[in-house]
């Protein structure tokens, strides 16, 4: 079992100071940059489309997309909340997409530290000493680690959030709506947080490909200041 160290802010200067590479190492070849917001968002669409398209063909029957349950719905909140004019059925939609936007900004937010623990976590069960912090520059958490992981095992660090965080959960909402979730609101809400998942792992989706494509199966893989390696052990 490896080790997991918070090491707060991680900026230009930050190194894990010297490490070692066989002469064999192969710097780790990127043949798409998991930094371009457009390739992220291309990487994560199949995905959320997968997850999306149940989910509409359910709100067809039993939400949001259905007429009479909107109806039902629209009738239920006018007369608990005494919307009695067109006004006050405005005023009430609008408050209502607002907190729904500051619910997801403020989950999706707490859930960035989350998803980096979760690599972190993955990386120490597989024996690698893991650091996690902040870069302020791109405002992001990250997790990262010197040691050195097989391939399958630095894959399973990569996907590990995702799955977790993103794909499990947003399949146990598809499954239970509208058994248990009864609510369509609150069942887009939750599918929404788990988009938000499946978009933050965009840079990790990528390198993903990029380790399937670019590192033969049996390599080591190591990271150190200048570059990711891989060599045959």
């Amino acid at each position: 079992m490896g080790s997991i160290e918070i090491i707060g802010i991680i900026d230009e200067s930050y190194s894990f100071g010297e490490i070692s590479v066989p002469s064999n190492a192969n710097v780790l070849t990127t043949s798409i940059d998991n930094m371009n917001p457009i390739n992220q968002l291309l990487f994560c669409l199949p995905i959320i489309l997968c997850l999306l398209i149940p989910m509409i063909i359910k709100q067809k029957k039993y939400g949001l997309f259905n007429k009479e349950q909107r109806i039902k719905m629209k009738e239920e909140n006018i007369k608990k909340y005494e919307l009695n004019t067109v006004g006050k059925q405005a005023l009430f939609g609008i408050k209502e997409y607002l907190k729904i936007i500051f619910l997801m900004m403020t989950i999706g937010f707490l859930t960035i530290p989350i998803h980096e623990m979760v690599h972190a976590i993955s990386g120490a069960i597989f024996g690698a000493d893991m650091k996690v912090g902040f870069i302020p520059q791109m405002l992001i958490a990250v997790a990262i680690t010197s040691s050195k992981l097989t391939k399958v095992q630095y894959l399973v660090l990569l996907l590990t959030p995702i799955i977790i965080l993103g794909i499990l959960p947003a399949i146990t909402i598809l499954l239970n709506y509208p058994k248990s979730i009864k609510n369509a609101k609150a069942a887009w809400l939750a599918l929404f947080l788990c988009f938000g998942v499946v978009l933050s792992a965009g840079p990790d989706l990528i390198s993903t490909y990029n380790i399937i494509k670019n590192v033969p199966n049996g390599a080591i893989m190591q990271q150190t200041d200048d570059d990711m390696y891989w060599y045959m052990n």
